[in-house]
Formats: C-alpha cells, structure tokens, sequence
C-alpha cells in the first residue's frame, strides 16, 4: 500500500491551487462487457491521484472555501459483506476517513442530497462535463440551483 502522506500533499497542493473554487471528481465505474461479468477495474487517474482509493463509483469533493475538517469529503459505497463476496471488500466510510484520510464521508446515494450544502459559498466549481453520466446531471441541477439564487448586478 502506498503511503497515504503522498495523496495528503497532493491534495494540500491541489486545494491550494482550487483558492476558493470547488473541484468535484468523480471516480471511474465498473464497466460491464458480457451480461454478467465486468472487465478488470481501473480508477480515473485524476481520482487515484488524489485520493488513493480504488474503489468504483466514489466521488471526491475538494472545497477550499469550507473551514478545516470539511475540504476533503468522500461520497463512497457503503460497506456490504452480500456484494463484497462477489466484488471485493468496500471501505465504507469509516474507512474512508481511517485508511483514505478524507475528512468526512458519506454514502454515495447521500451525493444529491448533500451537494448544495458542500458548495455553499465557492466562487466556482471544477467538474468535467460529459465523462460521468451519472453525476453531470447532479452537479449541473445544483449549479443552475445556486445561479438561480446568486445577487445580480446591473453593472
């Protein structure tokens, strides 16, 4: 296992450069290429980079405008001994923040419900449009949510 001080710089770095901007990266997906078997899983290497997790489906949010304890949060599958039998074991999260640092993480199905509230007060958000099917729409519905909320001037 990789030293997880690694990924701690990196990611100190990472927010540094983000300044009051919110990146939100997604982690691959398994990817199924017979009805019932999947090829052999790769992470997003911009999610591995930073994170270290090797694990399908996360989502890493990285908010420099948030106080300390709350600028690394992880959204990750929670831990579940029927599927790990057949896929391998999950962190969940309390691993997530034992083994992968993160300073807070939730399940994955709390992404939607919990978005707006992590990107509250961000200047802008870093998110590549048309990788992660399954999150855009997430992340551009709370995005238009909070355009439609920001004071307008008419300068």
């Amino acid at each position: 296992m990789i030293d997880q001080n690694i990924f701690s710089k990196r990611r100190d770095r990472f927010l540094e450069k983000l300044e009051w901007n919110a990146a939100i990266i997604p982690a691959a997906s398994m990817v199924t290429h017979h009805a019932d078997c999947e090829y052999p899983f790769r992470q997003d290497s911009d999610f591995w980079y930073l994170t270290g997790l090797d694990e399908p489906d996360a989502v890493a949010l990285f908010l420099p405008h948030r106080p300390l304890g709350e600028q690394f949060v992880l959204f990750v599958l929670p831990k579940d001994p029927q599927i790990e039998v057949w896929n391998g074991e999950r962190t969940g999260c309390e691993g997530a923040v034992d083994q992968f640092s993160a300073d807070i993480a939730h399940p994955l199905d709390e992404f939607s419900k919990r978005l707006s509230y992590y990107l509250e007060g961000a200047q802008g958000i870093a998110f590549r449009v048309g990788k992660h099917p399954k999150i855009e729409p997430i992340v551009l519905k709370v995005l238009a949510n909070q355009l439609d909320t920001v004071e307008r001037s008419g300068s």
